[in-house]
């Protein structure tokens, strides 16, 4: 059996906002723990028992090799997503 992590909207928006906080200049491990949780949908129940998911940016990241390919479809909201938004509106807005 693959292991298997599912990662909900929310966790991916609150990894999101913690690397944007980082970057702003806040301490942030930017980090969440994932437990393996029966009470989870049986479709979407992790396969470990405890998981540490850590957000790095992409120049941090990338380093030795070049991104993965992804599908064309999804290539222009990365882009937004990485040039447009200033971290420092999505904390004023909250």
């Amino acid at each position: 059996m693959d292991n298997r992590i599912y990662l909900s909207r929310r966790n991916l928006e609150v990894l999101l906002s913690k690397l944007n906080r980082r970057k702003i200049g806040e301490s942030s491990a930017c980090t969440i723990i994932k437990y393996k949780n029966e009470s989870d949908p049986a479709e979407y129940q992790q396969t470990m028992n405890e998981v540490y998911v850590t957000a790095v940016e992409n120049e941090d990241y990338y380093v030795k090799r070049d991104a993965g390919a992804m599908l064309p479809v999804d290539e222009p909201a990365v882009e937004v997503q990485a040039t447009e938004i200033d971290p420092r509106t999505l904390l004023q807005a909250n």
